[in-house]
């Protein structure tokens, strides 16, 4: 079943989801609101517009039918005032009166990531549901408790992913997963921007390593990491290179580096993230001794520099029996004895967003699993601090960090 054709189920969803009546009229913290057409729709409490995919996600709810964006609160009232009107969605400036609301079951926060925990807790204790744009929290301590709240209070918490969402990471797990590539050597992911050089402003309070907690590694990072856990499962061990190349007089945070993650397979993992990166021809490379990945245009940085003709995945299958040296280049009309390339048929989401939400909504109306829980992205972040203090004190970080 494709994620655009879930049906709705046979009652509203498995927790206590408020009923909104059709075009009753109702005056809740401030907010007067006349609701119609949702009658059993689980509500979301949009909680903060500060990282852009707020908005991203609240047209994608709007627009999906199947959940009711009940309304939205910010720190920043301009903001927040200018951001529900252009959704067309009631605006409170009170917190508690938001997570007091009947008609809401769940939120989503794209606050400062400084401010996610004390979010998360007062949503949690309320007892909505969570939606957390990455990183969960900018220190192990608020990420405890992040977990401590969702497990006390019994909801669910989704730790949004989209990379898990793209068809071509989709195809790449199904191979991996069902051990196409054999045993894997090495696995690289990067995954990279150039707003550092094309466009500064926006990565606005992201340069401010008081309230990102980082840079280019707690942003972009924050997808690569997750991405690992849900291919590979957690590392043993961070080597972290960690710089500001580029970008020294914007902000005291890094545009970019590497992090090394060792597993206890011996696989080594790459991972490479940035701010300042134009162009690339590649964000995928797994090796294994059966077969070789090669994917591009998983991020923004190959997806502005990819033809439309260039095929976003490439399976190289050896030959077991061909020469351990190729007879160089082959023409296309000829077969290679080293083994062939495969193209499987997948093709670049046109939303980068539509798979995260989707997955929130099935949540809210069909009680799945989170695809990304407290824990795992607890984990995430676990990963990307190793790295920050492995650049910090010229050393490899064993898991788990030393509280």
């Amino acid at each position: 079943m494709s994620w655009g054709t879930i049906p709705a189920p046979a009652v509203p969803c498995q927790r206590s989801c408020a009923l909104v009546t059709v075009g009753a009229t109702t005056t809740t913290g401030g907010m007067t609101l006349v609701s119609a057409g949702t009658v059993g729709l689980p509500g979301i409490a949009l909680l903060s517009f500060a990282h852009p995919h707020q908005r991203g996600w609240a047209s994608l709810f709007q627009a999906s039918g199947r959940v009711h964006v009940a309304c939205a609160w910010d720190a920043d009232q301009a903001r927040g005032e200018a951001a529900a009107a252009t959704l067309d969605v009631p605006f409170s400036a009170d917190l508690d009166a938001v997570l007091g609301r009947d008609d809401v079951q769940a939120v989503t926060i794209c606050s400062t990531n400084d401010t996610h925990a004390d979010l998360a807790v007062a949503a949690a204790q309320a007892g909505k549901d969570i939606m957390m744009q990455k990183p969960m929290a900018t220190t192990l301590v608020d990420c405890d408790r992040i977990v401590a709240a969702v497990e006390t209070a019994d909801v669910r918490y989704y730790q949004s992913h989209n990379l898990r969402f793209d068809p071509v990471h989709q195809e790449i797990k199904r191979l991996v997963a069902g051990g196409e590539l054999g045993r894997i050597a090495s696995a690289r992911r990067r995954h990279s921007h150039a707003f550092a050089l094309l466009q500064p402003e926006v990565l606005d309070w992201m340069r401010d390593p008081g309230h990102g907690g980082g840079g280019a590694f707690m942003d972009e990072g924050a997808h690569v990491a997750l991405w690992f856990l849900w291919m590979f499962g957690p590392p043993e061990a961070v080597t972290g290179f960690v710089t500001t190349s580029l970008t020294e007089q914007q902000s005291g945070v890094e545009d970019g580096g590497t992090l090394l993650y060792r597993y206890a397979s011996g696989m080594i993992g790459v991972h490479q993230s940035s701010w300042a990166e134009l162009a690339s021809t590649s964000t995928v490379e797994i090796s294994g001794d059966r077969a070789v990945i090669i994917a591009t245009g998983t991020d923004i940085t190959a997806a502005r520099s990819m033809s439309s003709d260039e095929p976003p995945l490439r399976v190289w299958r050896h030959n077991p029996s061909g020469p351990a040296v190729g007879p160089g280049p082959v023409p296309p009309d000829q077969p290679n004895p080293a083994g062939h390339w495969d193209d499987p048929q997948v093709a670049l989401p046109r939303s980068r967003l539509q798979g995260t939400a989707e997955a929130f909504i099935q949540m809210l109306l069909e009680g799945t699993p989170s695809p990304a829980d407290a824990r795992t992205a607890r984990t995430a972040v676990e990963m990307v601090l190793a790295g920050y203090q492995s650049s910090r004190e010229g050393r490899t970080v064993t898991l788990p960090l030393r509280r």
